[in-house]
This record gives C-alpha cells, sequence and structure tokens, in this order.
C-alpha cells in the first residue's frame, strides 16, 4: 500500500549531483512531498519547487 512516484530521467541526474552524505535524505523528502502534493512524477521542475519551499 506503498505509494510510488515515478523520477524522470533528467531528475535522476540532478539527484546524483546531491552531495551523496545527504542525497538519500533529500529524494526522501521530495518523494514524500510529491506524494503529500498528490504528484505521480518527480521532475526537475519539482524538485526546484520543494527546494524553494524550504528557504
Amino acid at each position: 500500500m506503498e505509494d510510488k512516484v515515478v523520477w524522470t530521467e533528467e531528475a535522476q541526474e540532478r539527484l546524483k549531483s546531491v552531495p551523496f552524505f545527504v542525497r538519500k535524505m533529500a529524494k526522501a523528502k521530495i518523494e514524500k512531498e510529491a506524494i503529500k502534493s498528490g504528484e505521480t512524477e518527480i521532475t526537475v521542475e519539482f524538485m526546484h519547487k520543494v527546494r524553494s519551499q524550504q528557504h
């Protein structure tokens, strides 16, 4: 019963630029926000949106 989201290839590449020691935490936060927002696909634009909400 776990919600799943799909990462676009571009978003996966962008995630690789996140430092490895925080990458897992960043991925989990982005996926949590996507599920909360009803998103089914994570794009680079969505990643930017999540990041801008943190500041």
